[in-house]
């Protein structure tokens, strides 16, 4: 393969596609899909018989539209239902046979049992050439040093993609974030890495650290390029910009995509409008109406629930799979001359809040409070005292402090802050300050709400509030 680092794509003849070609191709892998899963998946088989649906019913995209879609809780229920029927997970969403499986994946957990994901020898080609195309788009050529920061223990943006990193040809040391900051930071100095990957509040933990560990600011270590992901931030302006000088490199990058087929990643032009969609060949994207379900167009500006589609895939291939996430695509040519769909994530549909009507997500807390960093470190918690989505006024919010501010600092902080998100987002929280590194650094998924209506909140959450008074 020609790897002139001017070339734009890395597989030109299916990252050009038309988009009346690439809609023919997925029709037909579609159908393909169908037929394969309903022969192979006793999920699918059952979902469909029950419904009256036969893989020779799809004929058109109307017909898939009648497939119904599937959620994380059916996903789960359906390992349950294996575990008692087969006594292993796979035996009802897998596809192909047990010993076809190359990998199994899984999700953090972090919200229960965790999701299991089969892959086969061909899937995990297909996934390196997924993430071939993201660090192609991204600069990161083969021969560079990469250190990866995130979270190792099969986690999916852990082992899997440092295994697809090492087959595209970089040069990967692979620390990982259990290792902690200091150990992260011994091998930046020791190795010289060109790149780091890691989330969003690691990366500005480890600007914050720098200093103190090795004597130096982060903007002295040399990298060219940071690349993130796990968590909203890397494409929040704020968060960016503050990434980007503190460790001096143009490029703070945001990504998606572990083990599945649904990869973006973001390009050269500062603060665009989200991520490249570059998997849309393996990966049929729709978007959902967060009320009907109902499938939506997907045009410029289109805002709505994520549904996804796996294409050309043996193991676990999911299929008309809501995530929960909110998506707002953008379809016009980006100023980098690349003409593929664009998205942003600007929330997780459980998690959006209706305050006095008005309708937010965590991600926009975090751009408003990212704005105001050194004096924030960024972090923030939101405390929720009865089930939403409607939160009874005011929505309280804990925001960890940046490092050695003085009362009277503090308070027209608060002042600020509040009037911004009061401007900017028509929500005017409670905010209480909590004291520098008194939330957890998240090495992949960082925790945002805290439920107090469901337990009694771990000791690790429960923050010295410093005394405020609030307006």
């Amino acid at each position: 393969m020609n790897l002139d680092p001017n070339r734009k794509f890395w597989n030109p003849e299916r990252e050009t596609m038309s988009r009346d070609q690439l809609r023919d191709h997925q029709f037909k892998e579609m159908q393909k899909q169908v037929k394969y899963n309903y022969e192979n998946g006793l999920f699918y088989k059952e979902k469909y018989d029950a419904v009256g649906l036969q893989p020779g019913d799809i004929k058109t995209w109307d017909d898939f539209y009648k497939i119904p879609t599937m959620t994380k809780d059916e996903q789960r229920q359906a390992q349950e239902k294996s575990l008692e029927r087969f006594n292993h997970p796979y035996g009802m969403l897998a596809c192909a046979p047990e010993d076809k499986f190359v990998r199994i994946s899984a999700t953090s957990g972090t919200t229960g049992q965790p999701t299991l994901y089969t892959l086969t020898k061909h899937d995990v080609v297909v996934n390196r050439q997924l993430h071939a195309r993201k660090l192609w788009l991204g600069g990161a050529f083969p021969g560079l040093r990469v250190l990866h920061a995130m979270a190792l223990s099969m986690f999916t943006g852990g082992v899997p993609v440092i295994d697809a990193m090492m087959d595209y040809g970089l040069c990967v040391i692979p620390v990982g974030a259990e290792g902690g900051v200091a150990r992260v930071l011994q091998f930046i100095d020791l190795c010289k890495p060109h790149l780091l990957t890691c989330t969003p509040s690691f990366a500005q933990y480890i600007i914050e650290k720098c200093p103190e560990i090795l004597g130096k600011p982060a903007s002295e270590l040399g990298l060219l390029a940071i690349g993130g992901g796990g968590e909203p931030g890397m494409s929040i302006k704020s968060v960016q910009d503050r990434i980007g000088k503190g460790f001096a490199v143009n490029a703070a990058k945001d990504g998606i995509g572990g083990t599945h087929n649904f990869h973006g990643y973001s390009c050269g032009v500062k603060h665009g409008k989200g991520m490249h969609l570059v998997s849309e060949d393996y990966c049929i994207l729709e978007l959902l109406d967060p009320v009907t379900k109902e499938s939506m167009e997907l045009k410029d500006g289109a805002i709505g629930e994520m549904c996804y589609t796996y294409i050309d895939w043996e193991g676990t291939p999911l299929m008309r799979y809501r995530l929960n996430d909110i998506l707002e695509v953008t379809t016009s040519p980006c100023e980098c001359g690349d003409s593929r769909l664009r998205f942003k994530i600007i929330g997780r549909a459980d998690d959006m809040m209706m305050v006095k009507g008005v309708n937010v997500y965590p991600a926009a807390f975090k751009n408003s409070i990212s704005k105001f960093a050194p004096k924030v470190s960024g972090d923030f918690r939101i405390l929720l005292d009865e089930p939403g989505p409607v939160v009874k006024p005011p929505l309280k919010l804990q925001v960890e402090l940046g490092q050695n501010l003085k009362p009277e600092e503090i308070e027209q902080l608060s002042k600020d802050m509040r009037a911004d998100m009061h401007n900017n987002l028509r929500v005017t929280p409670s905010i209480f300050f909590v004291p520098p590194d008194t939330f957890e650094k998240a090495t992949h998924k960082g925790k945002v709400f805290i439920r107090n209506y469901e337990e009694k909140p771990a000791e690790s959450d429960v923050a010295e509030v410093l005394p405020l008074k609030q307006p």
